[in-house]
């Protein structure tokens, strides 16, 4: 499945959009623990203190935010687009 990476988190993943190969029938946390095992400086901003989604992030599937879904049980599959946001702020 291909996931993209938006502003801060780019530089760390060194680009905008990867591949990443999990079962058909999977989950955003397996996603999420399978990137941050590739990434080790994402887990900081992937998760919080109690191994939970960190609110320092969003992750989207086919443009819903997973908070509104199932969180990190939400099933993914190998069609579905994954975006993954840093916190936006601005004026």
């Amino acid at each position: 499945m291909r996931v993209d990476f938006y502003a801060t988190l780019r530089p760390i993943v060194g680009a905008r959009s990867v591949d990443i190969s999990l079962s058909e029938s999977s989950t955003v946390a397996r996603l999420v623990d399978e990137i941050a095992t590739r990434w080790p400086l994402l887990s900081e901003h992937l998760f919080d203190e109690q191994g939970g989604l960190s609110r320092r992030v969003s992750i989207m599937v086919d443009g819903r935010n997973v908070r509104w879904l199932q969180g990190l049980e939400t099933p993914i599959r190998p069609d579905h687009k994954i975006d993954i946001f840093p916190p936006v702020a601005g004026g």
